[in-house]
């Protein structure tokens, strides 16, 4: 949705800044979880690529990419990343014993 029209944009009731962090936070989460030993180079390509889009949205007609857009979404990987680090351990146990 970064690169389409805003006319396509999905609404919810949350603010725009709410959805860019949560989408940003829930793709840091998948990708924790997918890569665990990786969370830097998670971080550093999920935020290179957060930035890359908003600038990319300077070349949308319509489209112009903000600072404070990219910190929100970089806010989100971050947040995404750290939590599932640190919570990745506990599900890992409550896994392990449902497969008993």
């Amino acid at each position: 949705m970064t690169l389409g029209p805003l006319s396509v944009r999905p609404t919810t009731p949350f603010s725009a800044n709410f959805d860019r962090f949560a989408a940003y936070l829930v793709l840091g989460m998948c990708f924790a979880l997918a890569y665990p030993r990786r969370i830097y180079l998670l971080a550093m390509i999920l935020i290179v690529a957060a930035g890359g889009l908003e600038l990319a949205q300077d070349f949308v007609p319509g489209r112009d990419g903000q600072l404070e857009d990219f910190l929100f979404k970089a806010a989100g990987v971050v947040v995404g990343l750290v939590v599932t680090r640190f919570t990745q351990p506990a599900l890992d146990r409550q896994f392990s014993r449902l497969r008993r």
